[in-house]
């Protein structure tokens, strides 16, 4: 656990106060022009009522078997389309196994940047190293890793910058805690709203054109003192699980702003020191209970965004194509991270071990001959391009469902809209509206400043 120093709060506090001075023209700043003041409203006017309850589950640090199992368990809820729930990881690069990374995107999942090293503040190669390999060992096309999270949520001024020069498309860093802090997703063209701004200046001098934040909000515990990440290490579960639908009953019975819960899968994860059953279980409980209630959708950031670029009435989320949910059809087995052949082993016998000691993963790509590094993060492959074995990257043309890399072909023809699919949502959409009276919707399984900054807990 780890508690914001008295010396923090104090300069934290100052600048919580300048960061109210946010202002926002609402007749300059539209959507159209990928604009949008922070609001605690729904975009676009819509009324609360008609707006979908949004539910991000997002996951921090390396990507390992165990840690993407828990993460699977608390995602194993339905949408009102049939759907199963996706969630978004950041993906720090030290012990992460990029054949992983690579079926959590292909199942759906969002796969967004959380530097090389998991350092605090970051600089530019640590955030820049991530997304190249991200591409690179995993597959992930560029276009698709468009989200950030700073360790340690521990951002500066230059990190939206950095950002922007490297054409991500939104951070998810910034804390909103409390009502004064309850905003929906907006972008940085007018400074930062959150009150909660650890940026090291006023709002007003963190002006990003066009880049998105997308706030972290907290839940209260029984005494109004707000967590945020690992809420299920604040106290015991049933305890959480009641703080959390309080506070997820407020964004849902108010103007519907997203609900988060963050986690560290490690944290919920059996291991030689600690079986934490009890915690995940809480947290399995939660999920369920907020998933049977109507109008509920558990989706990515990414998914979120799109949604907050052309927002539609909660009726018509399950008919847009980004909330679909489909697999290739593909005949043979091909290293894509899908278990295209049935036999139920995604790429089997084709991944490449890559092995440097104290640095070990498995990929679809090629094995680097050196251990990467923030300075250099895809060094050249160990495969020379032309001889027996060498993998070939993905273009920009095609996308990793549907990439060969041992073949170097693409299997479908994107720009023809006739890609063969399988729906694998467990209601057909067309058979059930998604409207909250007539939907059966399935489920499987202001306080004192210095006290609102200090509880921000478990920020790792």
């Amino acid at each position: 656990m780890r508690w914001i120093s008295n010396a923090v709060v104090l300069a934290a506090t100052v600048m919580m106060v300048q960061a109210q001075g946010y202002s926002c023209d609402g007749n300059a700043c539209q959507l159209a022009h990928n604009c949008l003041c922070a609001s605690k409203n729904p975009p676009a006017g819509l009324n609360p009522k008609e707006t979908p309850q949004f539910v991000v589950v997002t996951f921090d640090d390396s990507v390992q078997d165990s840690l993407m199992a828990t993460a699977k368990k608390m995602l194993n809820v339905t949408n009102p389309n049939g759907c199963k729930a996706k969630g978004t990881w950041y993906v720090s690069m030290e012990y992460t196994d990029f054949s992983l990374v690579q079926q959590w995107y292909v199942d759906g999942h969002e796969v967004a940047d959380h530097t090389f090293s998991h350092v605090g503040n970051p600089p530019s190669e640590e955030i820049a190293a991530a997304k190249s390999m991200l591409h690179t060992y995993a597959g992930i096309p560029n276009n698709k890793i468009v989200g950030f999270r700073a360790p340690f949520l521990n951002y500066s001024q230059d990190t939206f910058k950095h950002l922007s020069e490297q054409q991500f498309t939104y951070d998810s860093s910034a804390s909103a805690v409390g009502d004064d802090d309850l905003y929906w997703p907006y972008t940085l063209d007018y400074g930062l709203a959150n009150l909660n701004d650890a940026t090291g200046g006023s709002s007003a001098s963190v002006r990003i054109p066009g880049l998105w934040e997308f706030p972290m909000y907290s839940v209260a515990n029984n005494a109004g003192i707000p967590q945020l990440m690992d809420v299920y290490l604040a106290g015991p579960p049933s305890d959480v699980k009641s703080w959390s639908l309080t506070t997820f009953d407020k964004h849902y019975n108010g103007s519907r702003q997203p609900f988060g819960i963050y986690v560290h899968p490690t944290h919920l994860t059996p291991n030689a020191a600690a079986d934490p059953a009890a915690q995940l279980n809480g947290m399995l409980e939660l999920i369920k209970t907020i998933a049977e209630k109507p109008d509920v959708w558990f989706v990515t950031n990414y998914q979120l965004l799109q949604w907050m670029k052309n927002p539609v009435k909660v009726s018509e989320l399950g008919k847009q194509a980004y909330m679909k949910c489909q697999q290739p059809t593909i005949p043979q087995e091909i290293c894509n991270g899908l278990d295209d052949d049935s036999n139920g082993t995604p790429d089997d016998n084709l991944l490449n071990n890559c092995n440097f000691g104290t640095t070990n993963f498995k990929t679809c790509f090629n094995c680097p001959a050196t251990a990467p590094s923030p300075s250099n993060p895809t060094p050249n492959p160990s495969t020379q391009n032309g001889s027996a074995g060498y993998r070939y990257p993905v273009p920009d043309t095609c996308d990793t469902v549907w990439w060969d890399p041992v073949g170097n072909k693409c299997l479908c023809d994107l720009s023809s809209n006739s890609c063969p699919y399988k729906d694998l949502a467990t209601v057909s959409p067309g058979g059930k509206s998604s409207d909250a009276s007539n939907l059966v919707h399935f489920s499987v399984s202001h306080l004192g400043l210095s006290m609102i900054l200090v509880a921000l807990v478990t920020l790792y």
